[in-house]
């Protein structure tokens, strides 16, 4: 995808397209300083782009749910046998165009 031109009008009209194109889906963009921040985008409007950025990543603090060990049940697998049972959080931040360098793909499954 484009990454900064030689005119910020340009480059924040071509991001304004194409957050508009990707809207709703799950996306990485660069910053201009080099990060990678994946999201699925909530919104948009002319000065920048709002992003549902997932929080609270694990750490390998989880059980190994394969073989039981889930709650009082000791070996019992339970529900959603092989899977932790947690549910993601995720955190709505706003991109203003001119932090973002590109946008590199959105995921397709």
């Amino acid at each position: 995808m484009p990454s900064h031109s030689a005119d910020p009008s340009m480059h924040q009209q071509q991001m304004y397209d194409l957050c508009q194109q990707y809207l709703h889906h799950l996306v990485q963009f660069q910053t201009t300083d080099g990060q990678m921040v994946d999201g699925i985008i909530d919104g948009i409007d002319r000065e920048g782009v709002s992003v549902l950025v997932p929080a609270g990543e694990d750490q390998g603090t989880h059980t190994d749910f394969r073989y039981g060990g889930y709650g009082p049940y000791g070996g019992y697998p339970g529900y959603g046998y092989g899977y932790p049972r947690r549910f993601r959080r995720f955190r709505r931040q706003h991109f203003p165009y001119f932090l973002l360098a590109s946008l590199l793909f959105p995921y397709f499954y």
